[in-house]
């Protein structure tokens, strides 16, 4: 390849790396002045039929479409150009000057506590872009990571074709091709990834695999692990704070469930123990500012902003509010890039500026609000949201992040109050249903989460309180309640025996147990259960009914003529033993056994399903 031209344009100088799916060059473009430099990445696919040739150029157009949205990020390189020539696909990007971080590591070995938070500060900023891209990068390592030589900053390379995290399943044709191309690195693969189920958390877990490999000096493979557990036993090879530590320790989590679940979180909790160091601000000249100055500065400062460089946005805004003070637009803008800066207490400054120009602003108010949520200031949060409330009582997003707070306050009747009401303005808004399980769980509010129809969540509810009292027989009976909703019938007939034995006058238990013992065609055992209804409740007539129906199928018709009398004594007009005293007279005088109908048996099962 080196001499070589492709594209027509891009000469082949020099060998890089790669093997297997994809090899990467240095290159002149010919066609700009000064022939500068470039990456060409040759990607080839090992496949060799019309199909998955087909598909793999659909993995290449897509990631070059994703490719040429990441390149906005300074710290991602631009892609200048794609295209596919003599049956390969190749990708050119920005050449990025600087030293690949393995070479780095290899060279210094160690990195003190400070410079691990800086580079993973710095990996996160980007992570975060990325993710909001809808992309999992799936190999961050330390040889896909270069610090530029101008500015020492992390840059992240390396998103190979079929890197794409999209909203679309792959076509059948496109998954199998797939699997013939590595995505990931041993070591700073998760499991889950390995599985080929990447998270955006599995992401994460690389980052703090590069943050340890700079921390420890050991590479993946020399730290040791917990045999039970899978979790890794890294904190005797580093001199390290507890905080970095248990921040580390959450990154690496072997469930992904337990480990950050955005790139913000672990950002922000890195912000909390070491504030970002930011670069030198660089501002457009004062000669180019005329009569519309401030103007310019605005425009300026929202094409930086669009950019990522928050911090110079920031600059360009303050230029602005020299000459116009009451811009409400531009102290949002401000506020808006601060936020992105994570420093929330002065993205909280600027949103007051905007709501004493614009005191209903709702929308400065809601910020505000979530601003205050990551400095854990709870209250003043719910002042905010309050305020949002205030103008738009139907603001269900609000609503739901108001109850979020509520619920970190452990103040949960009042979060469950919050997610009510944004249920009833979406019911479909499934981030508030999960919460309102949440905090009705954490208030053992079974009946509740019964009433709401979340059956499992009341299960689980009872269980983790059977686990502390295992002879409390009103979670037994809510449990078997929650059972026969979802037709697990002998698991709750468990659990209403359990009610019985611990409490054998519980009447409802019984009445529940002879019902279901019923549905499972387990006759003689319903009857004995209404027997001991009946014994503890002499005037309920639904049981004397349903002893009756239960002893008419076990063709013991004087007894079931009994059981029906007994009700319609107690309740005349109650038709199902109306009904059913006459189907036995009927047969006592014709000698044949009568039929119910299937309207009377659907009709009575609903009346008996009712009966708490």
């Amino acid at each position: 390849m080196l001499g070589k031209t492709v594209g027509g344009r891009y000469q082949i100088i020099r060998f890089l790396g790669g093997g297997g799916f994809g090899r990467t060059y240095l290159a002149e473009d010919w066609h700009l002045p000064g022939k500068p430099q470039c990456v060409v990445k040759q990607l080839n696919p090992q496949v060799t039929d019309e199909k998955g040739l087909l598909a793999a150029k659909t993995l290449f157009d897509r990631e070059a479409r994703v490719l040429y949205t990441l390149g906005n990020h300074d710290q991602i390189p631009k892609l200048y150009a794609h295209f596919e020539e003599q049956r390969e696909f190749y990708l050119v990007q920005e050449f990025i000057e600087g030293e690949v971080l393995s070479r780095e590591l290899k060279e210094r070995r160690i990195l003190n506590e400070d410079d691990v938070i800086t580079l993973l500060q710095d990996m996160l900023v980007t992570l975060e872009f990325v993710h909001q891209q809808g992309v999992i990068h799936r190999d961050i390592k330390p040889s896909n990571l270069i610090r530029r030589s101008h500015d020492q900053k992390i840059v992240l390379i390396d998103f190979g074709a079929v890197k794409h995290f999209g909203n679309q399943p792959l076509p059948e044709s496109e998954a199998q091709t797939t699997i013939t191309i590595a995505i990931g690195s041993l070591g700073y693969m998760p499991n889950e990834q390995l599985a080929g189920k990447p998270r955006f958390s599995s992401d994460i877990y690389a980052v703090g695999m590069v943050g340890l490999r700079a921390l420890t000096g050991l590479y993946p493979s020399q730290l040791p692990d917990d045999p039970r557990t899978g979790e890794i036993l890294w904190r005797d090879h580093a001199t390290v704070s507890a905080e970095l530590a248990n921040i580390l320790d959450k990154m690496i989590r072997y469930d992904f469930r337990q480990r950050y679940q955005s790139a913000a979180a672990a950002l922000a909790a890195l912000n909390q123990i070491a504030p970002p160091h930011h670069a030198t601000v660089i501002l457009p000249t004062t000669q180019a500012i005329g009569s519309d100055g401030h103007l310019v500065w605005i425009e300026r400062g929202d094409e930086l902003f669009q950019m990522q460089r928050f911090r110079e946005a920031i600059a360009c805004y303050d230029k602005t509010m020299q000459e116009m003070t009451d811009d409400y637009m531009v102290w949002f803008k401000r506020a808006m890039a601060l936020e992105n800066l994570r420093e929330f207490e002065a993205a909280i400054e600027s949103y007051d500026q905007v709501l004493q120009l614009r005191p209903q602003d709702y929308l400065a108010w809601y910020k505000r609000g979530k601003a205050l949520e990551q400095l854990k200031r709870y209250e003043t949060a719910i002042e905010c949201y309050d305020k949002v409330i205030e103008f738009q009582p139907e603001n269900y997003w609000a609503w739901h992040d108001r109850g979020r707070v509520l619920e970190e306050l452990q103040r949960f009747e009042e979060a469950a109050a919050s997610y009510d009401r944004t249920v009833q303005l979406k019911p479909s808004f499934n981030l508030a249903i999960e919460g309102r399980k949440r905090v009705l769980s954490q208030l053992k509010q079974v009946d509740q989460l019964y009433g709401l129809q979340h059956y499992e969540e009341a299960i689980a509810s009872c269980e983790r309180k059977l686990r502390a009292k295992p002879d409390d027989a009103l979670s037994w009976l809510m449990r078997g309640m929650a059972l026969e909703k979802l037709h697990q019938y002998e698991a709750a007939v468990h659990s209403y025996e359990r009610v019985v034995k611990l409490q054998p006058d519980d009447h409802l238990a019984w009445f529940k147990r002879g019902t279901l013992l019923e549905h499972l065609k387990r006759h003689k055992e319903a009857v004995l259960s209404y027997n001991k209804v009946v014994q503890l409740q002499p005037e309920n007539y639904w049981a004397w009914n349903d002893r009756g129906r239960v002893l008419e199928t076990l063709d013991r018709h004087e007894l079931a003529l009994a059981s029906y009398d007994k009700a319609m004594q107690i309740k005349p007009d109650f038709e199902p033993a109306v009904e059913g005293r006459r189907r036995m007279l009927n047969y006592l005088k014709q000698g044949s056994r009568p039929q119910t109908t299937a309207i009377q048996t659907t009709v009575q099962a609903e009346k008996t399903a009712s009966v708490k």
